[in-house]
C-alpha cells in the first residue's frame, strides 16, 4: 500500500509541477522582460529634454547631464538591469554600471543601436538576448529611442544577464520540487498509518496462524482492525477452538485406545497360551491364534504411532542426529548380530537440528528394522550421518535386493507391503508411513536414493537454519526417492512395541 501511494502521489505531483514549472519559467522570464522594458521607455521619455540639451545646451536646464544620471540610476535601481544611454552618433553619455567612460563611442559591435538609431524617427523597442560587451556574456536587452520633436536624438538600454534570470527560474523550480516532496513525504505518512492499521491486525493473525500451526493450541487472533479482517479472526478462532478440541478428543482416543486394546489382548493371550498347553487339536489352533494376536498387536501399536505422526507436536530441541545414529545403531547391534547382519556406523559429524529427539529415534528404528528384516543373512547395514550445505543427512543404506521399480512410487502408502513385504513375513505396511509423517512433521524429506539394494536419505534443516524460522513442526514435501520414487511401505515394520519398550531414548546434545 505504502509503495502504490508512493507512485500515485509522484504521478501527481510530476504531473502538476511540470507544466507549472514551465508556466512559472515563461512568467518569470516575460516578467523580467516587460519591466526592463518599462523603465527603458519611461527613462528614455524622461531625459528626451536633457538629452537634447547636451547637444544644444539650454539655460533653462542648468545641469543636463545630472539629470540624466538621476533618472538612470533610478531606472537601474527599480529594474535590476544595467541602463547604458548613448546619443545619436552612437557615443556613450551613462553608463549605470560605470564601465565605460562618457563619450566613448559605443556603437561597434552592438547592432540593436545601429537600428534605432539608422531609422531617424519614432520605433517601437528592441528585446533580444546578445552580448552586451563583445564576447561577453549573453543578456537580456531591451532598447528604446529617445525621441525629440520627433526625432530620434539618442537611445536607452536596459539589459540583465540570463544567468541571473535563469537563476531565478531555478529557485522556483527548487521550491515547487520543495513543496512537492512535501506533499509526497505526508502522503506516505497518512499511507503509512493507514497500511499499519490494516496490516498490524493480519500480522497478528499471522503470528497465530503460526503458533497454532507450531503446537500452540492456545494461539488466538485478536479481534480488531477493519471488518473484513475482524471478520476473519473471529473464523479462525472458530476453527482453532475446533481443532484444539478435535486435536484433545484424539489424543484421548489415542491414549484410552493404547490401553482398553491392550488389556483385552493380554488376556486372550494369556488363555490362548492355557489352551496350548493342553496340547492336541485345540492347542494347535491356538498356536495359530496366538500368532495372528502378535500381528494384531503389531497393527495397534503402528496405529497409535501413526496417529501420534500425524498430529500436532510439541516444539522441537536441539538434537545431535549424528548422536541418534551412534545410538540407534547401538541399540540395534545385538539383533543385527543375532539376523546375522553386519550393522555399522559409517561417516558421521555433528549434525544438530531443531526436532523431537523421540520422532529422530523412531525414524531411526524403523529404517534399520526395516534393513535389517530384509537384508539376507552375511549382508551389511549402514548408518551415516553428516551435514550437506544446509541440511543435516541421514543415511541407512543396505545391500539387500532393493526395491522393485515398479513398486517405488508407493512404498509411502498406509498398508501397501509390495512383493517382498508379502513373501517376508508378518507386517504392518505402516513402518515407512510413519516415517515419512515424521521428517516432514520437523520440515524435512525423506527419499529412497539408485542405489545397490535400498539407500534412505533423510534430509532435516541444520539448526543454523531452523533458528531463523520458529522452533516447531513445519510442512514439507512429501517423501519420495532422488528419482521420483519411493521405498516400499511394506519393508518397514513398526518398532512402536516390544522394541522400542527395550531401547534407550536418543540423546539430545
Amino acid at each position: 500500500m505504502i509503495l502504490s501511494a508512493a507512485y500515485l502521489l509522484t504521478v501527481v505531483v510530476v504531473a502538476l509541477e511540470i507544466p507549472l514549472a514551465t508556466t512559472l519559467q515563461r512568467f518569470r522570464e516575460g516578467d523580467v522582460t516587460s519591466r526592463i522594458v518599462s523603465y527603458t521607455a519611461i527613462t528614455a521619455s524622461a531625459i528626451n529634454d536633457d538629452l537634447a540639451a547636451l547637444e544644444k545646451p539650454n539655460k533653462a536646464l542648468p545641469d543636463p547631464a545630472a539629470a540624466i544620471a538621476q533618472v538612470a540610476d533610478f531606472a537601474a535601481a527599480r529594474s535590476h538591469a544595467r541602463v547604458v544611454i548613448v546619443d545619436a552618433e552612437g557615443n556613450l553619455v551613462y553608463d549605470t554600471a560605470h564601465r565605460t567612460p562618457a563619450g566613448t563611442p559605443y556603437m561597434s559591435g552592438r547592432p540593436e543601436f545601429a537600428e534605432i538609431l539608422g531609422r531617424g524617427q519614432g520605433t517601437l523597442p528592441d528585446s533580444r538576448q546578445a552580448p552586451t560587451d563583445p564576447g561577453g556574456p549573453t543578456m537580456q536587452l531591451v532598447t528604446a529611442p529617445v525621441l525629440h520633436n520627433r526625432a530620434v536624438i539618442g537611445a536607452v538600454q536596459g539589459s540583465v544577464p540570463l544567468g541571473e534570470l535563469h537563476a531565478g527560474v531555478l529557485r522556483s523550480w527548487i521550491g515547487l520540487g520543495a513543496i512537492g516532496l512535501a506533499v509526497i513525504a505526508v502522503g506516505l505518512v497518512l499511507a503509512w498509518l493507514l497500511a499499519r492499521s490494516i496490516a498490524r491486525p493480519v500480522e497478528r493473525l499471522e503470528g497465530a496462524a503460526e503458533d497454532l500451526g507450531h503446537g500452540d493450541m492456545s494461539a488466538r487472533a485478536p479481534v480488531e482492525g477493519p471488518q473484513e479482517v475482524a471478520s476473519l479472526s473471529v473464523s479462525f478462532n472458530r476453527m482453532a477452538d475446533a481443532m484444539e478440541a478435535n486435536l484433545a478428543a484424539q489424543h484421548d482416543f489415542v491414549a484410552n485406545a493404547s490401553h482398553q486394546l491392550r488389556t483385552p489382548m493380554t488376556g486372550i493371550r494369556l488363555r490362548l497360551e492355557a489352551i496350548q498347553d493342553e496340547g492336541g487339536a485345540a492347542g494347535e489352533q491356538a498356536s495359530k491364534a496366538q500368532a495372528e494376536l502378535t500381528r494384531l498387536s503389531s497393527l495397534v501399536d503402528d496405529l497409535l504411532a501413526l496417529a501420534k505422526a500425524t498430529s500436532v507436536g510439541s516444539a522441537g530441541v536441539r538434537t545431535d542426529v549424528a548422536a541418534a545414529a551412534s545410538e540407534a545403531v547401538a541399540r540395534w547391534f545385538d539383533t543385527a548380530q543375532a539376523h546375522g547382519t553386519d550393522l555399522a556406523l559409517g561417516r558421521v559429524a555433528a549434525t544438530p537440528v531443531l526436532a523431537d529427539p523421540t520422532d529422530l529415534g523412531h525414524v531411526l528404528d524403523n529404517l534399520i528394522e526395516n534393513a535389517i528384516r530384509y537384508v539376507p543373512a552375511g549382508g551389511h547395514v549402514t548408518v551415516e550421518a553428516a551435514p550437506d550445505r544446509a541440511d543435516a543427512v541421514l543415511v541407512v543404506a543396505d545391500d539387500g535386493p532393493g526395491i522393485p521399480a515398479a513398486e517405488r512410487e508407493r512404498i509411502f502408502e498406509r498398508f501397501f507391503r509390495g512383493s517382498t513385504g508379502r513373501t517376508s513375513g508378518p507386517g504392518t505396511g505402516l513402518g515407512l508411513a510413519i516415517v515419512g509423517e515424521l521428517v516432514r512433521r520437523w520440515g524435512g524429506d525423506v527419499r529412497l536414493v539408485d542405489a545397490p539394494g535400498a539407500r534412505f536419505e533423510v534430509r532435516l534443516p541444520l539448526i543454523a537454519a531452523a533458528e531463523s524460522g520458529t522452533a516447531g513442526p513445519k510442512p514439507a514435501a512429501r517423501p519420495s526417492g532422488s528419482d521420483g520414487r519411493p521405498r516400499d511401505a511394506g519393508q518397514s515394520e513398526a518398532v512402536e512395541g516390544a522394541t522400542r519398550q527395550n531401547a534407550p531414548t536418543p540423546t539430545v546434545s
